[in-house]
């Protein structure tokens, strides 16, 4: 899982707009997750793991993974969520 995953499944279907509203941010906050200028906050991927009925460690592990600039690391924590 990668953290556009875990956007998409707390997504399930509806609007980025919709579901910005769900998580109580703004729509331009939650576009900047998806397109990768802004990592959640640990508040956050628990809000959103809660709403795509996710495993709390793989969200993290997924979003952590965007954060790590050494890519064989990395790596490392998508396998760990796979």
């Amino acid at each position: 899982m990668t953290l556009q995953d875990l956007l998409d499944k707390v997504c399930d279907g509806e609007s980025d707009n919709k579901t910005s509203q769900k998580l109580g941010i703004s729509r331009v906050m939650f576009s900047k997750y998806r397109n990768g200028h802004k990592t959640p906050s640990d508040e956050m991927i628990e809000k959103m793991a809660m709403l795509a009925n996710v495993d709390p460690i793989e969200a993290y592990l997924a979003t952590y993974a965007e954060k790590i600039s050494n890519p064989r690391i990395a790596e490392q924590f998508r396998q760990l969520v796979a």
